[in-house]
């Protein structure tokens, strides 16, 4: 793994096409594919077990995703310190063996919800090295001009990923039972796994200088902070998908509500396990607009690009609230198929159930309009030597911002009802996104 920023630029060495013809970041990946399969299942099973096995409510839901989110506040950053120190191909082979060998123990731990939430920890603490550590490989596998492209290939397959493995959650509940799709679950990890074994890797000099001593890991530590304190550009790029990712995961647990509330009323349980379609439209959005932004937004101005993203988000959530407006009565009669040895069950596709998805998209495409260009910005400033710990304080701000978000919306959701809330977080970042795009119209294009 190498970077060669300072090879010329051509058309040949830019676009999806050539950042896949690096075997490397090929690998890199197809392994990303299924470790996001995974972590999608995972998420959409637990939310069925808790549903059939204890309760429907809202709440339930946000504490299993809170015990989820409790490792990337309290590891994360601490982790980053060491991926910048440890061998990174090792960390995500690992991590994914890890995850594997926890998922299968799922029976054990699904007696009581405190062991649900239980694994659900000890799985997030475990992936809490692998994301910085995937994250912080992108630019070591690609150039420099071709971050963008690999940015947005990378949000798209996670994108795919996520609607895939929220859609899959629910045929492969069907096909295995709630009891043995953890084995499932399990053979994806493997399968990430296998594919990173393929990388070459070439360890940084960082690597090869690991902490002696307490106080050498708490200087390193605080090296991190030190940096995103003296960089505007970083603090500034943190801040957004911090807000944005706190959009994106309030959307997540207010589409259970959606779902069981407005799309499923006289099933809140068949809801509940339903939520994932709506999630899974986002998710194509994104695929979208990851694809539009990679493909022909490379060298628009990135700062004009992310506020367009926010405003298209904030207009989405307030569209999205207008959905009791919407007939739940009229329906299309969907027959049950088996595509590629899925069985699907026959359904009625109501009209509400198509105006909340095709609304999702636009959420979604907005959503990666708004993370692609500055992640990017991201991997462009940032040094080799201190991403790990930058990707990894990232990642914890990302999720400590995220929490009390998620107790918000589920305890508003109750209180006030889904579509209230909605209005609620819609307007301020629609008005954000404006502002921003006003703004940055009266200076030069940034590329």
């Amino acid at each position: 793994m190498g970077n060669t920023a300072t090879d010329p630029v051509s058309l040949k060495t830019q676009g999806y096409r050539a950042v896949l013809k690096n075997k490397n970041f090929l690998a890199l990946w197809l392994a990303q594919i299924f470790s996001q399969l995974a972590d999608r299942v995972i998420f959409v099973v637990f939310v069925a077990f808790i549903a059939h096995s204890f309760s429907t409510s809202t709440t339930y839901q946000s504490w299993l995703y809170i015990a989820f989110t409790i490792p990337a506040m309290l590891f994360t950053a601490i982790a980053g310190v060491f991926i910048d120190k440890w061998n990174k191909k090792y960390i995500l082979i690992t991590t994914n063996i890890l995850r594997a060998g926890l998922i299968v123990s799922l029976p054990f731990f699904s007696q009581t919800l405190f062991g649900m939430y239980t694994l659900a920890f000890l799985v997030s603490s475990v992936t809490q090295f692998f994301v910085p550590a995937e994250a912080s490989s992108i630019p070591l596998m690609v150039k420099k001009h071709q971050l963008m492209s690999a940015n947005s290939l990378f949000t798209a397959t996670m994108m795919g990923s996520l609607i895939f493995g929220f859609v899959l959650g629910d045929p492969l509940i069907n096909i295995f039972g709630l009891k043995s799709v953890n084995i499932a679950i399990s053979t994806f990890f493997m399968i990430s796994a296998l594919f990173l074994v393929f990388i070459k890797y070439r360890p940084g000099e960082q690597e090869k200088n690991r902490h002696k001593t307490v106080g050498e890991f708490f200087d390193d530590f605080k090296k991190g902070f030190n940096y995103i304190k003296g960089s505007r550009v970083t603090l500034n790029a943190l801040l957004k998908l911090t807000a944005l990712f706190s959009i994106i995961v309030m959307l997540c647990i207010l589409a259970i509500s959606i779902s069981q509330q407005l799309l499923y009323p006289d099933n809140p349980k068949l809801g509940a396990q339903k939520f994932v379609y709506v999630v899974a439209f986002s998710g194509i959005g994104m695929m979208i607009g990851a694809w539009i932004v990679g493909k022909f937004l490379k060298n628009f101005n990135k700062l004009m690009t992310t506020f367009t993203g926010f405003s298209l988000v904030g207009v989405g959530l307030f569209l999205l609230s207008a959905i009791e407006l919407i007939p739940n009565e009229l329906y299309i009669p969907v027959q049950e198929r088996t595509v590629w040895g899925i069985y699907f069950e026959a359904f009625n596709l109501t009209w509400r159930m198509i105006y909340s998805y095709a609304v999702a998209g636009v959420i979604g495409f907005g959503c990666a309009m708004a993370a692609i260009p500055v992640q990017t910005i991201l991997h462009t400033v940032v040094p080799e030597k201190i991403r790990g710990k930058i990707f990894g304080i990232q990642f914890t701000l990302l999720s400590t911002a995220s929490t009390l978000p998620i107790l918000i919306a589920a305890y508003a959701s109750d209180l006030l009802g889904v579509t209230r809330v909605l209005v609620l977080a819609g307007i301020p970042v629609a008005l954000f996104g404006v502002w921003g795009m006003v703004k940055n119209s009266k200076i030069l294009p940034i590329k």
